[in-house]
């Protein structure tokens, strides 16, 4: 993300975020659906805690 358009985390506070992840674990079948990429999660985190929406489709 180049611009802070106040919804994303931004690139500065996601560098020190990613650091304390652990490392994504391998399916051991690998046959299922990909995981989310965990800044896309926590943007999505976010957004439902600012705005209180459910999320629900």
């Amino acid at each position: 993300m180049k611009k802070d358009d106040g919804w994303r985390v931004p690139d500065e506070l996601w560098r020190r975020i990613e650091r304390l992840l652990p490392a994504r674990p391998e399916h051991p079948l690998g046959c299922h659906n990909p995981r989310v990429p965990d800044r896309q999660a926590l943007d999505g985190i976010l957004l439902v805690l600012r705005t209180g929406c459910s999320g629900a489709r």
